[in-house]
Parts: structure tokens; sequence; C-alpha cells
């Protein structure tokens, strides 16, 4: 329910200041103390500032945080953001600090409905689902989101056709483990079923989803990217975390090196095109030398066109927690920077066939180079993805209206992480 407060860009002139929180890493953690800290300050200069926590620090916290800043106001975990406006009332009417971070029950969470809107975003993440019963032994997520909920197809379908009339082209499906969807609901579709929902949305010209878990790849799923639905872009990113059984293991993930590799290959042969991605962890507590060797080997057998990957690091409540962390820091660096290394090298070689090639774009918008040092746009560059997610970016000869448009490009040049183009004649 509205409760009066409009955005500004300016911190110093905000009366509310809300902080969305990840866990997943405990550097998001540190991140989120320092920016309220910061924050905190402008207190001195506004008596009616309010600073407020949300997300999923503020759900493994609780009132903890109330107690380690002692200038902030209200804490509300991820199934409480219905009751936003009773919190800031709270603290603004009656001076009260509150923390509400409880998990609601299935039947009782409420979807917060998506409005109409006119962002003139092409791109627009849609959530599904929230929460995971996987409990991997590394992953707080369960801890911080609780367990699975799925929102109703219809409700999903609904928002989708939302955001197609506000202008949305592309849409993201959102979930912590967005392929186990429907299982929690008795009558619904599972995730293969609500693809096939939405891609009948008319004026939907691209649809993509994460986060993706193995033990849910179903081939059902595996099927849906064989060409029959349309929209359903050629681009997949499935976790697989380590390349060694005994890390697999430890980490309760649930499946083999063998079945994963099993599920590339049946991806990549419904979709030969397909472009696929990963998370990769190192120096989990145990891992030996010739264990991280086992992911340097996966890397080099399934070649991800891109990786996400991250140095362990001990999340409270999680089984890992009560393990030892004996891998040393300075290791878990250079095991990091070898990963980061290798997978430089298997991208560059993934983007480089690339070149000469036209491929579709949808235009998001105007690129980082399409700015002069003012903030003000100066026609050089649009910027947009491939099907497959590559980011494309192109002379705009001075126009943005094709903005929001499905357009060929020529590629021409592979940088790093995105390729430079041509607008190929229409």
């Amino acid at each position: 329910k509205p409760i009066g407060y409009l955005p500004t860009d300016d911190p110093s002139m905000a009366d509310l200041v809300l902080l969305n929180t990840c866990s997943v890493r405990d550097k998001a953690e540190h991140k989120m103390m320092s920016a309220l800290g910061r924050y905190a300050r402008l207190k001195e200069y506004n008596d009616e500032l309010l600073l407020g926590v949300g997300g999923c620090v503020a759900s493994q916290e609780g009132e903890r945080l109330l107690r380690k800043a002692p200038y902030l106001d209200l804490v509300f975990g991820p199934d409480n953001i219905a009751q936003l406006p009773d919190l800031v009332f709270a603290a603004r009417q009656k001076n009260e600090r509150v923390a509400i971070t409880e998990f609601l029950k299935r039947d009782e969470y409420e979807w917060i409905p998506l409005e109409h809107q006119s962002s003139g975003q092409v791109s627009a993440m849609l959530t599904v689902m929230k929460g995971c019963n996987k409990f991997c032994s590394f992953c707080i997520v369960p801890f911080t989101r609780g367990r699975e909920v799925s929102k109703p197809s219809s409700l999903v379908v609904q928002e989708t056709k939302t955001l197609v009339e506000s202008g949305v082209k592309e849409v993201m499906l959102l979930g912590q483990n967005v392929n186990s969807y429907g299982r929690d609901r008795r009558g619904e579709p599972k995730f293969p079923e609500l693809l096939a929902m939405v891609n009948d949305v008319p004026g939907l010209e691209r649809i993509r989803f994460t986060t993706s878990h193995p033990w849910d790849c179903t081939d059902d799923l595996i099927r849906a990217f064989d060409g029959r639905l349309g929209k359903l872009c050629e681009y997949f990113h499935l976790p697989v975390q380590s390349g060694s059984d005994t890390m697999l293991k430890k980490m309760r993930r649930g499946y083999t090196l063998e079945s994963y590799l099993h599920q590339v290959e049946k991806l990549r042969g419904a979709c030969p095109e397909i472009s696929m991605s990963t998370d990769i962890i190192v120096g989990f507590p145990g891992e030996t030398e010739s264990q991280f060797e086992e992911t340097i080997n996966l890397l080099e057998t399934v070649r991800f066109d891109r990786i996400f990957s991250f140095a362990y690091s001990e999340r409270p409540n999680t089984a890992a927690s009560r393990l030892t962390d004996d891998i040393a820091p300075v290791v878990k660096a250079e095991r990091l920077q070898r990963v980061q290394a290798l997978q430089a090298k298997i991208t560059a070689e993934a983007m480089a066939p690339y070149k000469g090639k036209v491929v579709q774009v949808l235009v998001e918008g105007p690129s980082k180079h399409a700015f002069s040092p003012d903030g003000s746009w100066n026609g050089l560059q649009l910027t947009g993805r491939t099907r497959t997610n590559f980011v494309v970016n192109f002379a705009a000869g001075g126009s943005s209206g094709l903005v929001g448009q499905l357009l060929d490009v020529k590629i021409t040049k592979a940088m790093q992480n995105s390729f430079y183009g041509e607008l190929m004649e229409t």
C-alpha cells in the first residue's frame, strides 16, 4: 500500500533509506555494513531519516542487526516486504526500532502485485518462485529465503502480459532453484510447462531463466530447447560448483560429474548452438590439489562460454560451517586465478568464430560509450544481447529510436567480454 514516499537519487534528500541485501557471500554482507555506516552519517543532518535493511542479511541476522547498528531503525526479511508500510509507520510514528524476519507458510505467502510500468526497460526480471529445498552444504539460501514457494502460473502469465504492455520484450524468469517450479503446488504446471505458457504471451520476444540446479534439470526441460519454444533463448546457466565427485558429495549437490556431463551432452544434442555458463567454487574445505585439478579438467572438457567463479567463504548455519576451513586464503586466491585465467582463454576461443557473423540483437539502450563526460547522449553506440546472451555494442548512427527492436548486427571485433559490430541495412 502507498505510504507517501517518492524516490530520489540523492541520499542526502531522503527521509527513508532501505538497503536490499544478499548474504550468499560474506563480501556482500561486509559491503552492506559499510554502506549502512555511510548512510548513518546523514542522520546528523536529518532527524527524520529512517534506515532499514531488508533481504537475506536481514533474514540471517534479525534483531542482532539492531544491536550491531544502533542507528538502524527497521529490519525486514524477504517474506515480510508486504509488512513494510506498517514497519515504517511504527518506526516513524511510534519511534520503535523493529525487526521482523519470520518465514511465512506457503498458503500465507503474499506475492506483491506487479504494477504497469513505464520505465522504458526492454528486458525485465520476473520472480516465479522463492526459496530452496536443496540445502547444499555451502549455501545459506534455505536459511535466508526459506522453503520453495511457487507463484501461481496464472499470475506469472498475467505479470508477463503487464510487462509486455509496458514495452518489455524479454523476461528473465527468476528463482533460487527455478527449474523446481510447481513441485510445491498440486495442480500447477511444472517449469517446462510454465515456459510454454509464457512463450504464448503475444508481443514477448525472448525468454531466459535462472538459476537452475542440475538435480532438477529434467529431460522435459532439456527438450524445451529443441526449437519448440521459439522465444526461449539458446542459453543455459547450470551451476556445477566442482569437477570432483568427492567435493560434490561434501557440497551435498546430489549428482556426480558423470551425470552432470550427461546433462550437458543432452542439452547440446537438443540445441547444438546453446551457450552454457556455470558457477565454480574453489577452496572448499578439504579440497586437495588433485581435486582442484579435476575442476580444471572439467572446464577444459565442457568449455563453458563463461563462468562465475568464487573462493569459498563460510556462511553461518550451513553444514559446511561445521567443517574446518583448512584452505589457506593464498591458496584459494591462486586457485581462483588459475580458474579465471583458463576460462578467459576458453571464452576468447568461443567468441572468435563470431567475427564476420550476423547475429540478432535485442537493443537494450545506449552503451556506456554512448555518453559524453557530462552524462548527455552523444549517439555513438547502442548495446544489446544476442540470444546466446553475449553483449554486442554497435554504432547507432545518432539514433536512439532503435531501443527495443530486434536488429541484425555483423560482428566485427571480439572484446574481452563483449562484441563490437556494425548495424546491417534494413
